[in-house]
């Protein structure tokens, strides 16, 4: 019998479980440690934020769900890793103590680093929550005029939700925004290119921008926030009055002492996921050391191939599935200015960009998917 603990039960977390148990046999220990039972479908935060669902319709209870596949959950957190004695020592309501393996994949996701930020919890909103979207939703219900603006610090990775975000303010302030009422921009802290991986996109999200009069401001690395001023690395300043930003992120330090991670605690790991210089050991998700953005499904393919490669080592066969980093994502504008991107970040030979109102729908139909699978 094999004991495989898996840390972390986000999406990555997750779907290694669910592939887990549904492909070993049932004598194998599968265990899950995560610090919430909650779990959150993040890319709908957005729409929870503007009042297109309730905090029911993007999380369920992670326990529940994965005592349905037969795996154990225990609520804790990991706080120390040793892997020369294949052991995790555990903190929680569950356990406080060493949980033994034979096979590990580390799931934990990524870590806030706002400290980058001075100013950053006292005056902006941001989307990294249930609790966090509903709050950012009524400050922008209870907002009539004046600026406002989204963005990403550097190193949050996240585009995605402050474009979603940009285009649903520009359609609830329509009026006002047309009036020179509510004024809105969208900051990146460096190029568009950069933010979405390397892929070529900044001309036909430019001109989405500029339709829904959307001011774009580029190579502005917010360094301080104020109670009325982004300020950039190299003090310039933008005054705002209603602010959404993406914090910077960082990987976990617990993993330092094992020579596992880089410079940002991001684990290194090659492409079967496998975590370099660890025997029997995987690494899925945000806390994967992987260049450009971190998307969902790019946690949810990693996990597939960790899975897979798992399988293989516990049916003592050597682990042959690959991952190819790329990004395949829906920018929904809410309309025909809708974006499909799909780019190969380890091969820019791999390009796709669509736009209509198809590509918005059928990130509507992927999410209700998602949501109803986990009801």
């Amino acid at each position: 019998m094999a004991k495989i603990l898996i840390l972390g039960g986000g999406f990555g977390g997750l779907i290694v479980a669910e592939r887990l148990a549904s492909s070993i046999d049932s004598t194998h220990d599968i265990t899950v440690v995560a610090p919430s039972r909650k779990f959150t479908f993040y890319p709908g935060l957005v729409h929870l934020a503007f009042g297109q669902c309730s905090a029911d319709d993007i999380t369920f209870d992670l326990a529940t769900k994965l005592k349905g596949v037969g795996v154990r959950y225990i609520e804790g957190e990991m706080i120390e890793l040793d892997s020369s004695g294949k052991k995790a020592m555990i903190a929680g309501d569950d356990i406080s103590g060493e949980i033994h393996y034979d096979f590990l994949v580390v799931a934990i996701g990524r870590r806030l680093a706002t400290g980058r930020v001075p100013g950053f919890f006292e005056y902006s909103n941001h989307l990294l929550g249930t609790g966090a979207a509903l709050k950012f939703g009524k400050a922008a219900s209870n907002f009539d005029r004046g600026k406002i603006i989204v963005g990403l610090c550097p190193g949050a990775r996240l585009p995605v939700p402050v474009c979603e975000t940009a285009f649903a303010l520009a359609k609830r302030f329509e009026k006002q925004i047309a009036g020179g009422e509510v004024h809105l921009s969208v900051v990146f802290p460096e190029s568009l290119q950069s933010a979405f991986g390397g892929a070529s996109l900044h001309k036909e999200l430019e001109s989405a921008f500029a339709r829904h009069h959307i001011n774009v401001l580029y190579d502005f690395p917010i360094s301080e926030i104020t109670p009325e001023h982004l300020i950039s690395s190299q003090k310039n300043k933008i005054e705002y009055d209603l602010l959404m930003l993406v914090p910077p992120f960082r990987g976990n330090a617990q993993l330092r002492r094992e020579g596992i991670v880089d410079a940002e605690d991001f684990v290194l790991v090659d492409d079967r996921m496998k975590i370099s210089g660890l025997e029997s050991s995987y690494a899925v998700g945000d806390i994967v050391a992987f260049s450009g953005p971190k998307f969902a499904h790019m946690a949810v393919r990693q996990a597939e191939v960790a899975a897979a490669n798992l399988i293989s080592e516990i049916n003592s066969s050597q682990p042959e599935t690959t991952y190819y980093h790329e990004i395949a994502t829906v920018i929904d504008a809410g309309g025909p200015d809708s974006i499909y991107l799909h780019y190969g970040i380890w091969d820019d030979s791999m390009y796709r960009l669509k736009k209509g109102t198809l590509w918005g729908w059928a990130k509507e139909a992927h999410d209700r998917w998602w949501k109803l699978r986990n009801r």
